[in-house]
């Protein structure tokens, strides 16, 4: 019985001593790649985007007036001139509307030389009656004379008459020569009335002539006006180049009927004109990388029709509102990321390039000269603790963090960019300033010096990798790691 307790203390012991082996076993060094931070002579920062090729000026062909296509000059591919016929349509119609419209404007002129013979007749009419007013006032002077002749008479033969110097015959016959004397005035007074009143209706009548060939005139300029707009229409019917290039796109043939177009229809569409001699790159560049973006941009395009050609470029345009994608419903504001439109000039483009091939823009916003950089993978961030003039302090090697932190150092806490270094197998953090981004490198602005080790890898490790943590270099990687970048610089 004693022997077997003592056996069973015995495992007892071993067990516990295996226990305790292992947790005071040191944990083994995590296995890392690195890389040495050195000085490049070039560094430049990229912003790529894809999108396509385009001329900078096109024209989508539309026909204003609807007819049968009856001549098809041009094939997609052919080169235009500015003014080259490029199709024609059905216009017989359209010319016999136009033949209505000569007719009407003679027929209108016609009534305007009538208004102008009516205006001419009625002016002589009127000078007729205002002869015939001035003759009339004549005689009504001579009238008025006569009366007052036989009125005097009769007036000295009355007296005459009184005093039995004269018969009663001769007194009568004054006083009846007075009588129609009087009676001659009035008539001759009520003429001048009358002449007057043919007078003023004969200026009414001169003014309603001169009216009358006012409308013929404006009929005559309304006639002139659908003349010009049914010779307009017809003249419509022949569709000619407004810019010289090429064809890009023929949507119809000989035969199918034109549609009149309205804000770009693409059904309307019959054709597309594009100046091939100036392309450009249409591309789409994200909210984020836009605002480093500049005009006169250095650039290069790749288009993936023509892979083993890059083209050299500049930022032409740049715009200033995101671009709206056409919606799938709903009135909600999508909350994406937005896209800007940029565009790059080709510098030397080929004949081969049509619009719409897929491009590739690399567009150099920033670019360092003998520059100190690291591999853009080795660079993390760590929240870490800052004295008072603002200096990294680093924990203690042994610090497990167990011990409670007062309120005032978690305020020196903040969280910075930086690297850990390979110093004697441990990874020391260091605080680092960056500068611009390049393909695969990081610029070093404050922090490092050419030739510090820093770990570049792999992303696991350095992710959880703590200050004082041991390290080594993983040979196997670090080797093939050496080979890629060898090859890539």
């Amino acid at each position: 019985m004693k022997r077997k307790y003592a056996v069973l203390l015995l495992c007892g012991i071993a067990a516990a001593g295996a226990i305790t082996w292992q947790a005071l076993k040191p944990t083994p060094p995590k296995k890392v790649v690195t890389a040495r931070a050195e000085t490049v002579a070039r560094l430049r920062h990229l912003v790529t985007a894809t999108g396509e090729i385009r001329a900078k000026e096109f024209v989508d062909i539309q026909a204003e007036v609807d007819g049968v296509i009856t001549e098809l000059l041009v094939r997609e591919g052919d080169m235009v001139a500015a003014g080259d016929v490029l199709l024609r349509l059905e216009d017989l119609q359209l010319r016999a509307a136009e033949d209505a419209a000569k007719a009407q404007v003679g027929a209108s002129e016609a009534d305007a030389k009538n208004a102008e013979v009516g205006i001419a007749t009625a002016e002589a009419n009127l000078a007729g009656e205002r002869t015939a007013l001035a003759n009339v006032k004549v005689e009504v002077e001579q009238a008025r004379i006569t009366r007052d002749r036989a009125e005097a008479s009769f007036r000295r033969k009355e007296e005459l008459f009184q005093s039995n110097l004269i018969g009663s015959e001769e007194f009568e016959i004054a006083s009846a020569e007075a009588r129609l004397a009087q009676q001659r005035l009035e008539f001759s007074e009520a003429r001048v009335q009358q002449a007057e009143a043919n007078l003023h209706a004969m200026a009414t009548r001169v003014d309603a002539a001169k009216a009358q060939q006012d409308a013929a005139r404006s009929r005559v300029e309304a006639a002139k006006a659908q003349l010009a707009g049914a010779t307009d229409r017809v003249g419509k019917t022949v569709l000619k180049a407004p810019l010289s290039g090429l064809i890009t796109k023929l949507n119809v043939e000989k035969g199918e009927r034109a549609v009149p177009g309205f804000q770009s229809n693409p059904i309307a569409t019959l054709m597309t004109i594009a100046d091939m001699s100036v392309i450009e790159a249409e591309i789409q560049v994200d909210e984020a990388d836009i605002v480093h973006v500049t005009l006169e941009a250095p650039a290069e395009v790749e288009v993936d029709a023509m892979r083993d050609v890059r083209f050299a470029g500049v930022v032409s345009e740049i715009g200033h509102s995101p671009i709206q994608a056409a919606s799938s419903g709903g009135g909600s504001q999508n909350q994406e990321g937005k896209d800007f439109k940029v565009v790059v000039r080709l510098l030397a483009p080929s004949p081969q390039l049509r619009p719409g091939f897929t491009a590739t823009a690399e567009i150099v916003t920033a670019v360092r000269t003998d520059c100190l950089v690291v591999p853009l993978q080795a660079l993390t961030a760590r929240e870490v603790e800052f004295d008072a003039e603002g200096g990294y302090v680093p924990p203690p090697e042994h610090d497990q963090g167990a011990t409670e932190m007062s309120a005032e150092r978690r305020q020196r806490r903040k969280e910075v960019e930086g690297v850990f270094l390979l110093q004697d197998g441990r990874a020391r953090f260091r605080p680092i300033t960056t500068g611009i981004t390049g393909e695969m490198d990081i610029e070093v602005l404050a922090g490092l010096q050419a030739g510090d080790v820093v770990v570049s890898g792999p992303y696991q490790a350095l992710r959880t990798l703590k200050e004082w943590d041991r390290i080594t270099i993983d040979q196997e990687r670090q080797a093939d790691l050496d080979v890629r970048t060898r090859r890539s610089r």
